[in-house]
């Protein structure tokens, strides 16, 4: 398992959510609707971007990336897992295949409802790719199957 951590840029919008920007990462965002989920997010958003490309920047000092007033610049974690068993795998991409087609969803369709790039959903739903846990949830709830299918023993070690 290889750990990654890189500067975000917190910005607390009027309505009360909460953006995070990357600075080194180009396109790589989210939001949450509080603090903590904006938090929570940030690690998912920032193992999407990284585990979808294989040349990606290094980070930025912390001290070196500037802020708006207002925002804050906090490290956020990526934890790239492991690959799953052809057996795990195989179950994966049949949840997939089959939440897809039981909610009429296209890869692409699914991937901007959870707010990822195309080429990570397409690896995920091919079982190349094992999503960090909080993604891992919001994949099943959308595609209506237990999240736990990606993880070995039915278990994510959180």
């Amino acid at each position: 398992m290889k750990n990654l951590i890189y500067p975000a840029v917190f910005h607390k919008d009027e309505d009360g959510t909460y953006t995070v920007n990357f600075p080194n990462l180009d396109g790589c965002s989210t939001y949450g609707y509080s603090l903590e989920e904006a938090f929570n997010m940030a690690g998912d958003a920032l193992f999407a971007y990284l585990d979808a490309f294989d040349d990606v920047p290094a980070p930025s000092d912390i001290k070196d990336v500037k802020a708006e007033s207002g925002d804050f610049v906090q490290l956020v974690k990526a934890e790239l897992y492991d690959g799953l068993s052809e057996v795990q795998r195989k179950k994966v991409i049949h949840e997939i295949e089959t939440g897809l087609r039981l909610k009429g969803y296209t890869k692409n369709q699914a991937a901007q409802i959870l707010g990822v790039n195309r080429s990570y959903m397409t690896k995920v739903a091919k079982g190349d790719s094992t999503p960090a846990p909080d993604m891992a949830k919001r994949i099943g709830l959308l595609l209506g199957f237990d999240w736990r299918v990606f993880y070995a023993d039915g278990i994510a070690a959180i």
